[in-house]
């Protein structure tokens, strides 16, 4: 309701003084000069209108250090993640391939090993079904006495063979270095909290000639 004081009215110099800044005030904060002389008059809808933004200020200006410090933390920490990302993105790029070229030098080096140790081993059969073959066809011409040198020369045969498997590297002393020295790396991390048994120690046994020898090589390179 609109009250009615006839022709009293009150002077106000201001608004025709400064008509630009009154003009700002409306443009960049919501209000205007004429809301504020009606709001003066008694006028309830605009009273209403002034009321709820003050209201609406009062609510604001209690959240304002609390919101502009969590925004504050929400950019900062954004931005602080995209750079570790960035980051992270530049030292895949930098070396992803590098890594990548490691690995296949060693999956091809693993194979190039694998085919060796096959071939190796179709020689070695090669050699014993040669040998096998020229020794029964010698020893159908040949007397017992014959055949006991034969059979002793394949004996001395067997012992050069297992000497021979005994210049393998030894890799019993190779793992129970690298075995002290995981143990000692687990103590140097963790000190008493160190699970050093968790640390498998290997055994290898480089007894019984080249059969046995050539087990525990397959077995340690894990082919």
């Amino acid at each position: 309701m609109t009250r009615n004081f006839g022709t009293a009215k009150l002077k106000n110099h201001i608004p025709a003084t400064a008509p630009g800044t009154l003009g700002a005030m409306g443009k960049l904060f919501g209000v205007s000069a004429d809301e504020f002389n009606k709001a003066l008059l008694g006028d309830q809808t605009t009273i209403t209108k002034i009321s709820d933004l003050g209201r609406l200020s009062d609510t604001a200006k209690a959240n304002l250090p609390k919101a502009l410090e969590a925004y504050r933390k929400i950019l900062e920490t954004t931005g602080d993640i995209n750079q570790a990302y960035a980051e992270l993105v530049q030292l895949t790029q930098k070396h992803g391939g590098q890594t990548l070229k490691a690995i296949n030098t060693a999956k091809t080096g693993e194979q190039r090993l694998k085919n060796e140790m096959v071939e190796m081993n179709a020689e070695l059969v090669n050699a014993t079904t040669a040998e096998a073959t020229r020794h029964a066809q010698r020893s159908s011409l040949i007397q017992i006495s014959g055949a006991t040198a034969d059979l002793m020369a394949i004996a001395k045969y067997e012992v050069d063979m297992l000497k021979a498997s005994h210049k393998l590297p030894d890799a019993q002393d190779a793992a129970d270095l690298a075995y002290e020295n995981a143990v000692t790396a687990a103590l140097w991390s963790r000190g008493s909290e160190a699970k050093t048994d968790r640390i498998p120690k290997p055994n290898y046994s480089r007894s019984g000639g080249l059969s046995k020898a050539g087990n525990w090589f397959k077995n340690f390179m894990g082919i």
